[in-house]
């Protein structure tokens, strides 16, 4: 199912009924991709309900950095547009999709992306208060800034957060890029420290920074199912 929000082109993939939703910003120059991510997840959660709402920007760099910084490559410097994509997502895409009836009333909602999508995903949790927790999957958490922002960030509420990384993305001869292993690892000890979050994990992947991009978003959401069901476990 599409629907067009504002500039945004939006899927919507509904497994079940009741079950907890994920929003993924991805490109609209990988055409097919949210296909791909939805097949795979189908194989691989069973009969878990959930929600995708995977959303497709046109301006990658621009759109999901959170703040303005140098560009990794050339002049593709990053613009920082993000909290105008994060206020579309809450105030347009999300109440539109309600008003529609396509997100259940009252389940966990998660942030998830790959990539810059990844950086944004976890940021996007961390901004706002709508979401249970987020996937960030080979996040670009080495962005400038982004460990003063992290370092200094308070959370207030439960939090259930997924990071992951391939073995070979920190050995690459890009020296901004080359941070990425001692950012995210540095990332998940201080959101350990941080008495909100309830369960954080860290997976290493084999291989570099394209292989299996979407597999690897799909074990960062079958994660946080897998969470949701030991909550309602909980709770009973």
């Amino acid at each position: 199912m599409v629907r067009q929000i504002d500039d945004f082109k939006v899927n919507i993939y509904q497994h079940g009924e009741g079950g907890a939703c994920f929003y993924i910003a991805e490109s609209d120059r990988e055409a097919g991709s949210a296909d791909l991510i939805a097949s795979c997840l189908v194989e691989k959660a069973g009969n878990e309900a959930y929600t995708l709402i995977i959303y497709e920007v046109t301006d990658w760099n621009s759109q999901l950095s959170p703040w303005p910084a140098k560009p990794a490559f050339g002049d593709e410097a990053f613009v920082g547009k993000g909290a105008e994509t994060l206020a579309w997502l809450k105030d347009r895409c999300i109440p539109e999709l309600r008003k529609e009836g396509l997100i259940p009333e009252n389940v966990p909602q998660y942030t998830a992306g790959y990539s810059l999508s990844g950086l944004f995903a976890l940021w996007a949790f961390l901004e706002s208060d709508i979401f249970d927790g987020a996937a960030s999957c080979s996040g670009s958490l080495w962005i400038d800034g982004w460990m003063d922002y992290i370092r200094d960030k308070k959370i207030s509420r439960d939090a259930f957060i997924y990071l992951s990384l391939g073995s070979k993305e920190e050995r690459t001869k890009n020296p901004l890029m080359a941070t990425v292993g001692d950012c995210t690892r540095e990332t998940c000890e201080c959101l350990k420290r941080n008495s909100a979050v309830k369960r954080i994990t860290m997976q290493w992947n084999k291989g570099g920074h394209f292989a299996d991009s979407d597999a690897r978003l799909v074990k960062g959401i079958l994660w946080l199912l897998q969470v949701q069901r030991c909550r309602k476990a909980e709770e009973k």
